[in-house]
């Protein structure tokens, strides 16, 4: 290699370094350069130690946890975009009950289960059609009843979720029709937990349904017209499914600054029928607020519901609906209401807890049974951390009680308890 071509590559490198070191790059002829150039060791020398900065500072900084991961890539096929994406998560549970919470006596051991039936899946697509875009939405998971047991394959039958499409005509309209969220159900307000549904006292329903969506100011108005079902006490059938029109609901959803809410009422019909062929029913109401307040990186999440129609709808179907009048067959409507307040916290970029407080209330009238509940009320309070985005390694205690009515008083105890400690890994893809 001649003598020019080292000095040329001599002064590159030297240009180099002075451009990391934020000086000015030497600019030197060739044939200068010998007087100006570091040696090959001072410059072997720099070149570590500014390698050895690189190192320190990429490991000073904390991996980044992604709040709310973005969305999987999108695939085009024509004018359609795809996507497929989900989660795998693991359950581990630590429970002294299997499911529910006893009444009338000291709790049981503690169990432990494990599971991955939550692990889910869901295909999207979304496709330009003239103005406005035409989405679909599948989703599947494995909560169903199993198709194996523990003995061998741990199998699970997979279950609908979400089967939606969703017409988004412009900016301002959409029309969904489709299984998805009742839309009396804000569920961007639902607390963040291990759980697989939450607080007592929250909402909790996905159902077909017929959804318009109107933009109003700087929020938006929805009505919808969803499967109705009835759930009574002193009847034959849990649900029933004699109702002669759908749920009714109307929602606005709007923000206040940090803070973004909605208000939902809902309208419903409860009925059965008699042996004789007859129908009874009757109509009843509800009203939920919901909300989520922005406190820097923290938030604070809110919910109450109330009314004499929220039967099915509150806690997983914690009350029903009504009870049949055991002398004239009529149905009488429950005031019930509910509710949760949840703080989250983030500790670091990786580290953040939620704590949950939550209660509902039924105000049976006298002629239920004795083990009619009454009341629940749940804590949850949790640690989780993502040491990588889209995975959360966690563990959530829960604490939850039970009351039933006991009119008779032969009931030793009319109050339960439940102690759980749930342990998850979840990666989100």
């Amino acid at each position: 290699m001649s003598e020019r071509i080292i000095k040329s590559s001599l002064a590159s490198a030297v240009a180099l370094v002075a451009m990391v070191n934020g000086l000015p790059a030497l600019a030197a002829e060739p044939d200068n350069v010998s007087s100006r150039v570091m040696t090959a060791e001072q410059l072997q020398q720099r070149i570590a130690q500014l390698q050895a900065q690189v190192d320190q500072l990429a490991a000073s900084q904390p991996a980044v946890v992604v709040e709310n991961p973005e969305p999987p890539k999108t695939s085009r096929f024509g004018s359609t975009d795809i996507q497929i994406g989900g989660y795998v998560k693991l359950d581990s549970i630590f429970s002294d009950v299997p499911s529910t919470i006893p009444v009338g006596g000291e709790s049981g051991d503690v169990h432990y289960n494990a599971h991955a039936k939550s692990t889910r899946l869901f295909f999207k697509s979304s496709t330009q059609a003239g103005a406005g875009r035409v989405e679909t939405h599948i989703e599947i998971d494995a909560m169903a009843g199993g198709q194996g047991d523990e003995r061998i394959s741990n199998s699970y039958a997979q279950r609908l979720r979400h089967a939606y499409v969703n017409w988004n005509m412009d900016g301002d309209r959409a029309l969904l029709a489709g299984q998805t969220w009742s839309t009396f159900f804000n569920v961007g307000t639902l607390p963040e937990g291990l759980d697989f549904v939450g607080p007592v006292g929250t909402i909790f329903e996905r159902q077909p349904q017929l959804r318009y969506t109107q933009g109003l100011g700087s929020g938006k108005v929805m009505i919808a017209a969803e499967n109705p079902a009835t759930t009574l006490y002193n009847g034959a059938e849990n649900p029933y499914d004699d109702n002669s029109r759908p749920d009714m609901v109307l929602r606005y959803d709007n923000s206040l600054g940090d803070l973004s809410y909605s208000i939902a009422s809902l309208s419903r019909e409860l009925a059965y029928d008699h042996a004789d062929g007859s129908n009874e029913s009757e109509q009843g109401y509800a009203i939920s607020l919901a909300g989520k307040w922005q406190l820097g990186r923290d938030d604070l999440r809110f919910m109450y519901s109330y009314g004499n129609a929220l039967g099915r709808y509150l806690g997983l179907n914690s009350y029903r609906g009504g009870i049949i009048d055991p002398i004239d067959g009529s149905i009488d409507l429950i005031d019930q209401h509910g509710g949760y307040v949840a703080l989250r916290h983030f500790w670091s970029d990786q580290w953040r807890s939620n704590l949950v407080l939550s209660a509902t209330t039924a105000d049976n009238p006298d002629t239920v049974g004795d083990m009619t509940p009454s009341s629940y009320q749940s804590l949850h309070l949790n640690l989780m951390y993502s040491p990588v985005p889209k995975m959360t390694l966690g563990g959530e205690y829960i604490f939850a009680s039970k009351e039933v009515e006991n009119l008779s008083g032969l009931l030793k105890n009319d109050q339960g308890e439940l102690h759980r400690m749930q342990l998850s890994v979840k990666y989100v893809f």
